[in-house]
């Protein structure tokens, strides 16, 4: 029954209207009927989250608020568990998993109800972690919470902030006698109205204390003048009151039970006593106030059940431990693991938490709930640590996945050592998957030994073969890939494992990626995407994403398809918690953004950047950033400090095309700063690279632009007509935005060679802005080109000079005993490049004529 209280539903409506709404008051006070009452009428989506004891923990406190998010967040449970390793290694766990929620509260517009939080007063980390939360999602978020002390809560900083007003504290909570007599009405209507308000003095008024009082008295009226009159605490008489009806057997039950989170026939039949369903239904029918439903649970009343866990410290030590021991093996056999390993924690029970962690720890770590084994490790002895294997395999992943290969490494040799038969290929596979992570070529030979154990199951050896996949890329095996992948997705559709088919369509697509299989590629990601998402594997269709932004980006050249993919990308990254999923996501879309001259936004990326941990992101993140810095360089024509980001890098790249790519990158930008050797070195690897490769695609055509480029600043132009001409011959692997850089280099080219054709320039330029490569187009502006021609002539001696005149005007022979030290000083390369050098810039050698023999008269 919800008593209809019209002043406090008003005082909770104006509270509400802040993004913070507290009510603090002691225990009885009716905070949560209060809120019962008042959430009746509110219009928003409503999560309700009530804190119980066992929430004690950062870990499990924010995997109860995930768990009362679930049904209208969906998922949001599923990817706590990477969030939770990564707030592990955070001097502020608090502020990581913040942020991980707020991802997912993004555009939401509801309510959040916080009771009972005085169950977690004392640690810190969790309000820390609530107040970071409640300041990153205000306020379309409004945050309702109930306590019985706001000691660890900022109350201060909200109010001069005007997040918050003064909270609902127990004055307001209180009972007035018109009130008390209502409630009266429903509870005992046969009481007199002097001895309501004599309840109702006993009680204080508090709302809780006075209905348990009414329903006890209504049910022998005679008893009470000798409760209202014995001193006291007022519940504890009405306590023992109800404790006394009851039978043995039934008093018995109700202390045992004390340590249950509530009170339903699933955990009663998980305890093992047969009669036990049929005394608490006696139990109710004799006084049905002992219970409370909250939602579609029944528990003991709070302040009955404070009374009955007094009676069980009575017994002993001994009894309260076998009482949390019961509930927690009964938590067990209902499946509610994660629950019964907080009872073990508690109690230190490392015989009990070693027995759960190694029948349920990678069952936990696949869907998503791995922090709960990672909070029963920490509780562990370290001495009974190093006995488990499946504890020793955990901690080796989770140091694997932070990138600390070395402490992994010795974790893992340590747990394989010690495994049974039984648990060996579980704890193989994470090995194989660690060294993968850290492209190490062992990782083949131990998905392969795996795959061909005919012991191994099904599932395990699906995600073997699957593994092998990317192991055998790495090894540039590429067909032993596609086998693989393709003997793993077989196996996926006959077992039809949800994981399984997520994780294996993505390793798949990877490897149809590197096979140069767009169309599959794309195919296998979008199914790994669509159940991944669908199922709430948020990490694994990050993964799924960066194959499509790959195919985007690589492939098809679309810079819009690829932001709007590294977007969907970073919100899964920031929902999973994984950094470095995140980082990459970010990394990509500067690097967009700066191809595109978007300074604006390149800053506020740069500031993203700055406030994640990159160091801990290892070396790939910071070399991905490393041509985009480069670029931004040339923006203000720092050339040589772009050559520097990029000359140690060039052999670092994996493939040819990219080798090619990279040198001809760092070829351009050295000839920029004026260092010639070193650029034509560069040209010399990339022409390299260059002729091992079959097939030309974005990546090749990319890499022959810029040294195409490259020679034109150097002023080798026959060099760069003959680049440009094999760009030419295959046009169907120029995207939009390459074909723009080619009618661009084109136009260069043609001004390089004394062409007065600025306004063509000018239309390439805004060509160039047009497709996305407006940054580009920036750095191209900063080139030396202007004074190229002039400054090479500048190196040709006056009798040099006037031979290449005299060959402009027909006379060929002119420039016979001097053609090796003009073709050395223009650049050209061959014969006929000197002749055509001498049309190309015949103005120039006019004026340089000029000049020569001006000084001469001169002196």
């Amino acid at each position: 029954m919800i008593l209809e209280r019209q002043r406090l539903s008003q005082r909770l409506a104006a509270a509400a209207a802040y993004p913070v709404t507290l009510l603090v008051a002691p225990a009885g006070y009716g905070k949560s009927v209060a809120l019962d009452a008042y959430l009746c009428d509110v219009p928003d989506t409503v999560v309700r989250f009530n804190v119980r004891k066992a929430h004690g923990s950062l870990t499990r406190f924010v995997r109860g608020l995930a768990a009362s998010l679930e049904p209208v967040l969906p998922r949001v449970a599923q990817s706590l568990a990477i969030a939770h390793e990564r707030a592990t290694q955070s001097p502020k766990p608090g502020d990581v998993l913040a942020a991980w929620l707020a991802e997912h509260l993004e555009g939401e517009n509801r309510t959040i109800v916080i009771d009972d939080f005085h169950h977690c007063e004392g640690d810190g980390t969790i309000a820390a972690f609530l107040t970071s939360a409640i300041e990153r999602t205000r306020p379309h978020v409004r945050w309702i919470v109930a306590t019985r002390s706001s000691a660890d809560l900022p109350v201060a900083t909200w109010l001069a902030r005007a997040d918050t007003e003064i909270p609902i504290d127990d004055a307001t909570l209180r009972l007035t006698q018109p009130e008390a007599q209502a409630l009266a009405a429903s509870f005992a209507p046969s009481l007199p109205a002097a001895t309501v308000a004599r309840l109702r003095d006993v009680t204080d008024g508090a709302p809780a204390i006075l209905t348990f009082a009414l329903a006890t008295i209504e049910q022998e009226p005679a008893i009470v003048d000798r409760l209202l009159g014995s001193g006291g605490d007022p519940f504890g008489r009405f306590a023992d009151e109800v404790f006394e009806r009851f039978t043995p057997d039934e008093r018995r039950l109700l202390v045992e039970t004390a340590a249950f989170p509530e009170i339903d026939e699933q955990l009663l039949a998980g305890a093992g006593a047969a009669d036990s369903a049929a005394l608490i239904a006696s139990v109710a029918r004799k006084a049905p106030q002992i219970f409370e439903i909250r939602g579609d649970e029944r528990r003991y009343h709070g302040l009955f059940l404070g009374a009955l866990r007094r009676r069980l410290r009575e017994l002993g030590r001994e009894a309260t431990r076998e009482a949390a021991m019961r509930a927690a093996l009964a938590l067990e056999r209902s499946g509610r693991i994660a629950e019964a390993l907080a009872y073990h924690i508690r109690d230190r029970r490392d015989a009990q938490l070693v027995r759960i962690i190694e029948a349920h720890g990678f069952a936990f770590l696949e869907s998503g709930h791995g922090e709960s084994m990672h909070e029963a490790i920490d509780a562990l002895d370290p001495y009974v640590q190093m006995g488990s294997s499946v504890v020793l395999a955990i901690k080796a992943m989770a140091e694997s996945r932070l990138g600390r290969f070395d402490t992994a490494e010795s974790w893992f040799q340590l747990a394989l050592d010690r495994a049974p038969a039984g648990l060996r290929g579980q704890i193989a596979y994470q090995y194989g998957t660690h060294l993968l992570r850290f492209f190490r070529h062992e990782a083949v030979g131990v998905f392969e030994a795996l795959a061909a154990d005919p012991l191994v199951p099904e599932r395990l050896e699906a995600y073997a073969l699957a593994a092998l996949g990317p192991a055998y890329v790495f090894e540039r095996r590429l067909d032993d890939a596609r086998r693989a992948t393709d003997r793993a997705l077989v196996l996926t559709a006959k077992l039809g494992d949800v994981h399984l088919t997520a994780k294996v369509n993505h390793q798949a697509a990877y490897v149809a990626l590197y096979r140069a299989d767009a169309a599959r590629a794309k195919e296998l990601a979008q199914t790994s995407l669509a159940c991944a998402s669908e199922h709430g594997y948020f990490d694994v269709a990050a993964s799924a994403l960066s194959v499509l932004y790959s195919i985007a980006s690589d492939v098809e050249d679309d810079p819009t398809e690829s932001i709007r993919l590294l977007e969907a990308l970073g919100d899964c990254a920031a929902k999973s918690g994984s950094l470095t999923k995140q980082l990459f996501a970010l990394v990509g879309t500067l690097e967009i953004e700066v191809e595109r001259g978007n300074e604006e936004v390149a800053e506020r990326i740069d500031g993203k950047l700055r406030t994640l941990d990159v160091a801990c992101s290892g070396r790939g993140v910071y070399e991905a950033l490393l041509p985009t810095q480069a670029l931004r360089s040339s923006w203000s024509g720092d050339f040589l400090g772009a050559y520097r980001l990029l000359a140690a890098s060039e052999d670092q790249q994996w493939s040819a095309d990219r080798k090619a790519l990279r040198h001809a990158e760092v070829a351009t930008y050295a000839a920029a700063a004026g260092l010639e050797r070193k650029a034509s070195d560069s040209i010399r690897a990339a022409l390299e690279f260059l002729a091992g490769i079959e097939e030309t695609n974005l990546r090749v055509q990319r890499a022959r632009l810029y040294v195409a480029l490259a020679m034109i600043v150097l002023g080798r132009g026959e060099a760069a007509s003959d680049m440009l001409g094999r760009i030419d011959a295959a046009p169907e692997a120029l995207s939009k935005r390459l074909l723009a850089l080619r009618r661009m280099l084109g136009a260069l080219l043609e001004r390089y060679r004394g062409a007065r054709n600025q306004n063509d320039v000018l239309a390439y330029f805004a060509e160039l802005e047009e497709c996305g490569s407006g940054g580009v187009g920036r750095a191209l502006t900063m080139l030396p080109l202007a004074n190229n021609a002039l400054r090479r002539i500048g190196r040709l001696t006056v009798a040099e000079r006037i031979a290449m005149l005299r060959c402009a005007d027909g006379d060929h022979s002119a420039v016979d005993e001097r053609k090796k030290s003009i073709a050395r000083k223009l650049g050209c390369i061959e014969n006929g490049a000197v002749t055509r050098a001498a049309t190309w810039h015949r103005e120039a050698f006019e004026c340089a004529e000029t000049k020569a023999f001006s000084a001469m008269g001169a002196n």
